[in-house]
């Protein structure tokens, strides 16, 4: 009788035991599934290493040093950015990782490591910041040229971590998007605001390898064929232009050049991906108009394809611009 009790208590605390081990790992593994994605407001941001992510609003600059960038929110909320493996936070004594889950995003492998720690003021004094915290850390893996990077977020609320975690799904790296090479066989086409005419851009060559300062400049592509394609929407759908141009005018000028900015929506509609494909723009020109194009998309059209390409061209009479399927001209 005595054993059969003493089993059926093992059995019960074992019971207990995985009970709460199912119960704390259900939220590392929701950590690592890709969340809907409502970032309309968020900014466009360019990070060391070739990153590009979307800061969400209230988080302003807060500087940086060397390869590393901060944002804050308030004195309880920062965002960390940089090349390495973005462990920072373990300057914090008794800190405790709760839990590890691995994904893939912009086409990288990542680990998504959460912790918990707990700050406690020296005695008769206060710093505000006394209390337990909350981390998630990405960490991107070097790929190819790419280095080691990450995205680490903290908080001293253990929801902000949850809720702020598509931070992480708004990462992007040079050629994470779709191939935008154009395919020989493929349509030139290309669907333009009814009031931009049509412009001449450069030869296009990648942001990431610009020709050497004495390099001779080269020479002017014919603009792609304007002929429609079934299903993809016209520019006017896609951006709201009249917003941009206000903004760009507050702002310092874009020189002639062109920008092609390749777009990702989720099934939801939301946007899920942007990255600068091509440029022949300074670096400066690229991040504003990445920032404030970002910012004023419209509502992405359930019917439309759910990735493809705008091109900005840059003119003396201003910005106009161009949608593009992922395999049509890009020069």
């Amino acid at each position: 009788m005595r054993r059969s009790v003493l089993g059926c208590s093992m059995f019960a605390a074992l019971s207990i035991v995985a009970a709460r081990a199912s119960a704390s790992t259900r939220p590392v593994d929701d950590m690592c599934s890709e969340p809907k994605m409502k970032t309309d407001k968020w900014q466009v941001r360019q990070e060391a290493g070739g990153m590009t992510l979307m800061v969400p609003p209230g988080f302003v600059t807060s500087g940086g040093n060397g390869d590393t960038h901060y944002y804050i929110n308030g004195e309880h909320r920062s965002i960390t950015v940089g090349l390495g493996t973005g462990m920072a936070i373990m300057r914090f004594r008794d800190i405790s990782e709760t839990g590890e889950c691995e994904t893939v995003i912009a086409g990288r492998r990542v680990t998504l490591t959460m912790y918990h720690w707990v700050v406690e003021d020296a005695n008769l004094s206060s710093s505000g910041n006394a209390g337990p915290h909350f981390a998630a850390v990405a960490r991107f893996y070097s790929t190819g040229a790419l280095r080691e990077s990450y995205v680490q977020l903290v908080s001293n609320a253990p929801s902000d971590v949850k809720y702020f975690r598509q931070l992480f799904w708004t990462v992007s790296f040079p050629g994470s998007a779709a191939p935008v090479a154009p395919v020989a066989d493929a349509p030139a086409a290309v669907a333009t605001l009814a009031s931009a005419p049509a412009a001449a851009a450069p030869a296009s060559a990648p942001a990431s390898a610009p020709a050497p300062a004495s390099a001779p400049a080269p020479a002017s592509a014919p603009a792609c064929d304007p002929a429609p394609v079934p299903g993809l929407p016209a520019a006017d759908a896609v951006l709201d232009s009249g917003v941009v141009r206000m903004l760009i005018a507050s702002a310092a000028p874009i020189p002639k050049g062109y920008e092609l900015m390749a777009l990702q929506f989720a099934g939801t509609g939301e946007l899920s991906g942007m990255s600068v494909a091509q440029s022949d723009l300074p670096e400066a020109s690229q991040r504003e108009l990445t920032s404030v194009i970002a910012t004023n998309l419209k509502p992405h059209d359930a019917h439309a394809p759910s990735t493809f390409l705008l091109r900005i061209d840059s003119s003396d009479t201003g910005l106009h611009y161009s949608v593009l399927p992922m395999s049509g001209c890009t020069h």
